[in-house]
């Protein structure tokens, strides 16, 4: 089902549960983010959508099981990124890909440049708005799973990965925002809200979405 949503997101606030995720040096043992207890539209001509159902095995992770066990979560914040020292090799969004496993769906987010990105929020919501402008984002899903991810300035001399892009894998739709200051922003549309799991990989920089099935 596909339609467009216009409504302003709105930013979800839940306690962790779990223990706090500590993005540290770069490693290729993952990290994970802590847990807590969760638009829609076909793309024009213009976008290009890429899809993909058959489990994909994705360097450093094990493609059997979710990246953080089962330790589920239905929202999260405030996870402060690792920033380089050097402004040249600040955090970009270079790709994203998305494969549908037994049990659960892995979106992986992959950037360039050297240190950890941040989670400013991560929350199911009912609607997708653009970053800065507030105009509707056209994703596929009766929800969507709003991520703000911090510590991507826009002085990135990186191109930055195109807004508008459809990723699609099982029943999930992946579209980038783009980057807005020094946030890049992700929406991810499915049919109804569920749990979800964050992590982070290194060598080159990733972060790993896990959503339950």
């Amino acid at each position: 089902m596909s339609h467009r949503r216009s409504l302003a997101a709105s930013a979800a606030a839940c306690a962790l549960l779990l223990g706090a995720c500590t993005p540290g040096a770069r490693t290729n043992a993952p990290q994970s983010a802590p847990a807590s207890s969760g638009a829609s539209h076909s793309p024009t001509p213009s976008e290009s959508a890429s899809t993909s159902d058959a489990p994909t095995a994705e360097p450093g992770l094990d493609s059997t099981r979710p990246i953080n066990a089962d330790n589920w979560m239905s929202s999260v914040e405030g996870l402060p990124p690792v920033r380089s020292d050097d402004p040249a090799k600040a955090l970009a969004l270079t790709g994203i890909r998305a494969a549908a496993h037994e049990g659960f769906t892995r979106v992986v987010l992959e950037f360039s440049g050297e240190g950890t990105p941040g989670v400013w929020r991560g929350a199911w919501t009912d609607e997708a708005v653009e970053q800065g402008r507030g105009l509707p984002i056209q994703v596929e899903g009766e929800a969507v799973l709003d991520l703000v991810i911090d510590g991507t300035p826009m002085t990135t001399s990186e191109t930055p990965y195109p807004s508008g892009t459809h990723t699609r894998a099982g029943d999930l739709d992946v579209v980038s925002d783009g980057t807005f200051e020094d946030n890049t922003h992700v929406v991810i549309g499915a049919p109804a809200a569920r749990q979800f799991q964050i992590g982070f990989l290194s060598n080159p920089v990733r972060m790993v979405v896990d959503i339950r099935d």
